[in-house]
């Protein structure tokens, strides 16, 4: 087997039948008395992710040769095997990676067999989420959202101050999205990847507005962000002057054009930010990371500042941020504490 598992998706159509039909079933559209498959709420980015974590998980089961084709999808998840598949992902996938692995396997066997007892794969997703929390990532550890904002406007500075070569064009682009991304908008990768110019990008008066409808958000909420004012320039200068260079931008509205007649696709735009963060930085940061950076500031700030992290982010549950609250109640107590032993300090210090 592979060091790194993340190639061996079973495509979708060498699933077995019953799987194939078990996920079609999930979401056929009916009316008020038929109902609807079970997760035909599901946007499409939530689908798209569920589909390639259940095609993981076929694939293992198929380069294991444990994949019965005429099981249906609830028989083959039993207790130990599901284990033994989460041992392997814990084995080649960073932690963030394996809980959101084993949750979206999770969200759906739950759906396709809701009749049946789940609460142990819960449990265990449940331990997966608490792990991954308390795994910090390199990143979180070493760079600051204060360090990446100047690194990135400092390199926006150096680089609009030259001549550009069509390399030049290049790196300023892919700094332009660290920026925006540390600079007031972290948003998720396939948000990043649509951003139209007139659509999601928008002047008003003299900000600069980024917005995504409710249809457009995994998590059905509408996203408004106010591009950063220090930011602003260095974006103005790349639709003016940096921007039309490319071949693509002349035919497409989208805010990010390759160098080969097409936009930055998905999983081009998360390389190009890990290869601009590890030029600039000498560690590669994932766009995800900003989100958890913007949250991260916010906490170090005050509890206060740490509950916007939830609309920031544009989460649904406040569970989802509650960590980020916690921490800043954490520092501001550690603060008060700090303060008093100051006092009582100078009172015992030396004359």
């Amino acid at each position: 087997m592979s060091a790194r598992y993340r190639g061996i998706h079973l495509p979708f159509d060498q699933w077995p039948s019953s799987d194939r039909a078990a996920w079609q079933e999930l979401f056929r559209e009916g009316d008020l008395l038929d109902g609807r498959g079970a997760a035909c709420h599901w946007v499409g980015a939530t689908r798209s992710t569920n589909l390639k974590h259940y095609a993981r998980w076929l694939g293992w089961l198929a380069t294991t040769g444990q994949l019965d084709r005429a099981a249906v999808p609830s028989q083959r998840a039993d207790t130990n095997t599901v284990r033994a598949y989460a041992r392997m992902l814990m084995r080649t996938l960073s932690p963030r990676a394996v809980a959101s692995a084993a949750i979206g396997l999770k969200c759906v066997l739950q759906r396709m067999h809701p009749d049946l007892d789940w609460r142990w794969l819960k449990d265990l997703t449940n331990r997966l989420d608490v792990w991954a929390d308390a795994k910090p990532t390199r990143i979180r550890k070493i760079l600051s959202a204060e360090q990446v904002y100047e690194g990135a406007l400092a390199e926006l500075e150096r680089l609009a101050a030259t001549v550009m070569t069509a390399r030049d064009r290049i790196n300023y682009r892919d700094t332009l999205i660290v920026a925006l991304l540390i600079g007031g908008c972290p948003v998720r990768l396939r948000n990043l990847t649509q951003i139209e110019i007139g659509r999601h990008l928008r002047k008003v008066g003299s900000e600069w507005h980024l917005d995504f409808d409710v249809y457009e958000t995994k998590t059905r909420q509408p996203l408004r962000y106010v591009v950063a004012a220090a930011v602003v320039p260095w974006l103005e200068f790349y639709l003016s002057d940096v921007r039309p260079h490319f071949t693509s931008a002349a035919n497409d509205n989208r805010l990010w054009p390759g160098s080969k007649r097409r936009p930055l696709a998905y999983n081009t735009l998360y390389s190009r930010v890990r290869l601009a963060t590890y030029r600039l930085f000498d560690l590669a940061v994932t766009p995800h990371d900003f989100r958890s950076m913007a949250a991260t500031a916010l906490a170090d700030r005050s509890p206060r500042d740490a509950l916007f992290a939830r609309p920031l982010l544009g989460h649904r549950s406040p569970k989802t941020t509650e960590r980020y609250y916690i921490r800043a109640d954490q520092l501001q107590a550690s603060k008060r504490v700090n303060a008093v032993l100051q006092r009582i300090g100078e009172r015992k210090r030396p004359k």
